[in-house]
């Protein structure tokens, strides 16, 4: 609906009825297109474009944009536009005054769209009860200098109904919208609750979630599969907020009565994921492979007992994520296994715990030490630290990175450490992003900050020194600059010019910054003796991480660190090759 000199023209749309909303869920930016055609021809314009308004009015989202010609194409909007970037735009004058804007350019460029001469602006309103809510607007842009006529409005039926009908899809996207910035709210913090209950397992959640995409990617799922197998991922343990926390975090085996009560946390998993996402249709199947991740392909799995074809592949992909980080990550009561027993008891369940086809996917995927990996942006959610830098300081915020309709928003999980921020004083911004027992470090644009979100517009991939990811485990020993006390850490990613490792945060306390320090590698056949400076460091729960480069390193030294990665690529694939004969 839209408001012009007191006379109202709208749509009614009611919200809680879902069978319009269902029906329109795949169709709305096909949809938009066509009705924009429409507008365009009758009007007489170039350019059409439908823009929806977040919660905040700080961002406006381009829903769907129609352009005459291809050449109209190639200046067509930005994905996100950002009001506070420019204070001249005229989408503030529209916030501020809730009415038709119209706007030409004679000598300046036009601020929208470069070439565009004419454009007007007209207000979408939702009404909630007896209030009129601004929700977006349509835009419309031309070559020519010419009048827009107010007056058209009241008068074309027809031009009524097509303007009737993106404000029906454009609430009907808000709603959506919301909808999922609730959701990964609410994620947040049952994740941050899951963290402080399993101390032993602090980012299993978001490791798992990271497995199944992998997986995902490698059966060629669509990219609605993609997301619903992250949020499974992300959801999986959620339940366990509901089990006794001395329970979940016994320091050794438990009971077979502790044991009966842990099988009950998929059941719980399954109704907070079903209040989270059941109203949502593209998601409301995520609960289901929620609740049978711990069914077995033998059917000696739980809580139902299902076999074979029975489960969803998608839960068997959630079910062997999880199995595969809990062994590989350390536990109160035992160690993480090596990689090549992980591919051993892979394969040792091959058909009976595991579906079969995901056994040879997961291995392959084990196997190998992954450079870095871009996809992991279209992650609905990730776990990152923003790194702001001022002239004299540095803070580092462990949060979330949300990405809702490729809108990027970072959501700190303290927020008293931001109530004094101040963007314009910012000199630079990084975001580094964990996936697995992978770091990604990203230049970022924060163009806006509030209600405790940074709001972004560019992450550009830093390329790191020529390291290797690694799933296995390699363990160092730092030595502490004064009194040569030795600090142990495990390296996750190494190379000939740098490694980076993890180190328990009460231990990482004692680690000095910007002095020569001495570290010593690992490795099976033989230990390797470097110095080097810490660069830069990095929180993820009660974990630390840091970036290792070396300094004054012979060549005989790298050669000896390549030939360890190598050996250890031909050791897994003879094991792979070994366990499939």
């Amino acid at each position: 609906m839209y408001l012009k000199e007191g006379v109202l023209l709208s749509v009614k749309l009611d919200i809680n009825s879902s069978i319009w909303i269902r029906s329109q869920c795949s169709t709305v930016k096909k949809e938009l297109e066509e009705t924009e055609k429409k507008i365009c021809k009758i009007l007489d314009y170039d350019i059409c474009a439908s823009l929806l308004f977040n919660d905040s009015r700080n961002i406006a989202i381009n829903k769907s944009t129609y352009a005459k010609t291809l050449h109209d194409k190639k200046s067509i909007f930005p994905n996100i536009i950002f009001f506070k970037k420019d204070p001249d735009n005229k989408l503030n004058e529209l916030i501020r005054t809730k009415d038709i804007v119209e706007n030409y350019y004679i000598e300046e460029k036009c601020k929208t769209l470069e070439e565009v001469i004419s454009e007007v602006f007209i207000p979408i309103f939702n009404s909630q009860g007896d209030t009129m809510i601004l929700i977006g607007c349509i835009y419309l842009g031309s070559y020519s200098k010419k009048r827009f006529l107010e007056e058209v409005l009241l008068e074309d039926t027809m031009l009524n109904e097509y303007i009737s009908k993106i404000s029906k899809l454009l609430t009907l996207s808000l709603l959506k919208f919301e909808q999922m910035e609730n959701v990964m709210n609410m994620i947040n913090i049952f994740t941050e609750l899951i963290k402080q209950k399993d101390h032993f397992l602090p980012n299993h959640n978001y490791n798992v979630a990271n497995w199944c995409k992998i997986i995902g990617i490698e059966l060629g799922l669509s990219h609605q599969e993609l997301d619903k197998l992250y949020l499974a991922g992300l959801l999986h343990d959620i339940g366990k907020v509901m089990i006794d926390f001395n329970i979940v975090n016994k320091p050794d085996r438990l009971t077979e009565e502790e044991y009966e009560i842990i099988k009950e946390h998929p059941i719980y998993s399954y109704i907070i994921s079903k209040y989270l996402l059941g109203h949502i249709p593209k998601l409301n199947d995520v609960p289901e492979i929620v609740k049978h991740h711990h069914e077995r392909y033998d059917g000696k799995g739980y809580p139902d007992g299902l076999k074979g074809e029975e489960v969803l592949l998608s839960s068997y992909i959630v079910g062997i994520s999880d199995a595969v980080d809990a062994m590989m990550s350390n536990r109160a009561y035992k160690k993480a296994m090596p990689l090549n027993t992980v591919i051993s008891e892979l394969y040792r369940n091959k058909g009976t715990q595991f579906h079969p086809q995901l056994v040879d996917i997961m291995v392959k995927r084990l196997a190998k030490a992954e450079e870095q990996f871009e996809k992991i942006l279209e992650n609905t959610i990730n776990l990152s630290s923003l790194i702001v830098s001022y002239k004299e300081d540095i803070f580092i915020l462990e949060g979330s990175l949300m990405n809702i309709d490729n809108c990027y928003m970072f959501k700190p999980f303290e927020k008293f450490l931001i109530e004094d921020f101040e963007l314009s004083k910012v000199m630079d911004v990084e975001i580094v992003i964990k996936d697995l027992t992978n770091l990604h470090h990203y230049h970022v644009k924060v163009e806006d900050f509030k209600d405790d979100t940074f709001y972004i517009s560019h992450l550009q991939l830093i390329p790191l020194s020529n390291t290797f990811n690694l799933l296995w485990s390699i363990e160092g020993i730092l030595y502490h600059p004064i009194d040569n006390k030795e600090m142990p850490i495990e390296i996750m990613r190494i190379g000939g010019d740098a490694f980076s490792f993890a180190i328990r945060g009460d231990i990482a306390e004692e680690i000095p910054y910007g002095k020569p320090l001495k570290a010593k590698i690992l490795f099976e056949e033989y230990d390797i003796d470097i110095s080097g400076n810490i660069v830069k460091g990095y929180d993820f729960g009660p974990y630390k991480y840091f970036d290792f480069y070396y300094t004054n390193i012979p060549d005989f030294k790298r050669d000896m660190i390549f030939r360890q990665l190598f050996r250890k690529q031909i050791e897994l694939r003879k094991a792979i090759l070994e366990y499939k004969s």
